[in-house]
């Protein structure tokens, strides 16, 4: 019989090396799943449709849409997918040139920038409506995960990584994205808080990396990597010596995504003018799935302590809620949109030489809280579907309530004639007019 001295170090010398044996195979490198792979002196690297590029199917019909969805976890990748539904209804969703998103945004941007074909509303139900943030819950419990965690740079922003790609993504590249429309997916670089859009040139210029073998599983999850629940994701620059980049949800930089677009016309038209090479119209649709950010209950309260409270903080989403709220209505107030919540048209004005402006559309369902048309039995709704909570997880009724305002709101604009037609222009003016 050994004692218990010898059975301690017996226990020492089988379970010590047995630790450090597994836990190289996980020890921090190239193995992660996150890691973007290098790609220098090899020529240039495939092109993908995350690309600055103005290619000849954006210019084939002579007119420009895009499509920016914000962010806001599931409720805005079901929002912003229900009112793709209803552009492809309209038979408009088949000529958008550029879909830009952030966080829940960029949920369905790359969804939708993967589908082979149209979209199918069954399907979209079915695959949106997940609880994504259960199952990261339990995934991160599991024993090769919990392992990872400790022993290496593994981290939660990678169990949410692995719940992606089991029910959405399933370890496609940026290869696997149709050539057309162009896919942006945009995050906050945290070494000089400035935004970064995942783009074949930001990938091949800077990184010195290959983008279309990139996971869009990995740049999705950058995108929504909420500071405080999930991780810094980490791209290499392969240099030397080397250098990281460290990317996290883009709602800081622009929560609606609409800014990446702005880019693209802007790089674009350098040289040229808006009119020139969209002479039949510029429109921006801004699907703002933003909530209403009253809590009518605090008031009636002593304490606004919740269970949660007593591990983090809830007040500190609060704040970055604040935060948020007052960038989109600094974002919203550039492309046009004086009133946030009541205006749904605007105008983003373009430096060209001819002064030119792409009109701009909010779909925001805040705008709902200002309709006089809708009946009276429709108020529970509409407080219903504008508190709907940030996360990544919506109930069936949740998602009924968001496919419902979609409906709305898109048919509010085909009544008021704001939706692309054949009589469609882009508007050029002088500068007095780009001034105003």
């Amino acid at each position: 019989m050994l004692n218990c001295s010898a059975h301690r170090k017996f226990l020492a010398v089988i379970l010590v090396p047995l630790v450090l044996l597994l836990s190289c195979a996980v020890l921090p490198g190239h193995w992660r799943p996150g890691w973007n792979e290098p790609w220098r002196d090899k020529g240039p690297p495939p092109e993908t449709a995350a690309s600055w590029n103005l290619g000849k199917q954006e210019m084939a019909d002579g007119r420009f849409i895009g499509l920016a969805l914000s962010g806001g976890g599931s409720r805005a990748a079901n929002f912003g997918a229900a009112v793709m539904l209803e552009l492809q209804r309209l038979g408009l969703l088949e000529r958008v040139d550029v879909v830009s998103g952030v966080s829940g945004g960029a949920v369905a941007a790359a969804y939708y920038g993967l589908r082979p074909g149209p979209l199918d509303a069954k399907a979209v139900q079915d695959d949106l409506g997940y609880n994504f943030q259960k199952t990261w819950l339990w995934r991160w419990l599991l024993p090769q995960n919990i392992f990872r965690f400790w022993f290496s740079d593994f981290t939660r922003s990678d169990v949410m990584v692995q719940v992606f790609n089991n029910q959405l993504y399933h370890h496609k590249t940026f290869a696997d994205f149709r050539p057309y429309p162009k896919i942006l997916i945009n995050s906050t670089l945290r070494n000089d808080h400035t935004r970064f859009t995942f783009t074949d040139e930001r990938f091949s210029e800077t990184l010195h990396s290959n983008l279309a073998r990139y996971q869009v599983a990995n740049a999705v999850n950058a995108s929504s990597a909420f500071p405080g629940a999930l991780d810094d994701v980490t791209l290499q620059q392969y240099a030397e010596p080397p250098q990281y980049f460290h990317l996290y949800d883009g709602g800081p930089k622009d929560n609606l995504g609409v800014q990446a677009i702005l880019e693209f016309l802007i790089r674009n038209v350098a040289g040229t003018n808006l009119d020139t090479l969209f002479p039949d119209g510029c429109l921006i649709f801004v699907v703002d799935a933003s909530p209403a950010l009253t809590n009518d209950s605090l008031g009636n309260q002593e304490s606004d302590r919740t269970w949660l409270d007593y591990f983090v903080n809830t007040n500190a989403i609060d704040a970055s809620d604040v935060m948020l709220g007052d960038l989109r209505t600094r974002i919203l107030k550039e492309t046009g949109i004086r009133f946030v919540d009541r205006d749904i048209r605007g105008q983003a004005q373009l430096p060209d030489r001819h002064y030119c402006r792409c009109e701009v559309r909010h779909i925001a369902l805040r705008h709902l809280l200002y309709r006089a048309d809708l009946p009276p039995e429709d108020a529970a709704f509409v407080k219903r579907v504008t508190r709907i909570k940030t996360n990544f997880g919506v109930s069936s009724e949740e998602q009924a309530d968001l496919f419902k305002a979609a409906k709305l709101l898109l048919s509010e604009m085909e009544t008021l004639r704001l939706l692309p037609d054949e009589s469609m222009k882009t508007a050029c003016g002088t500068y007095g007019d780009f001034k105003k």
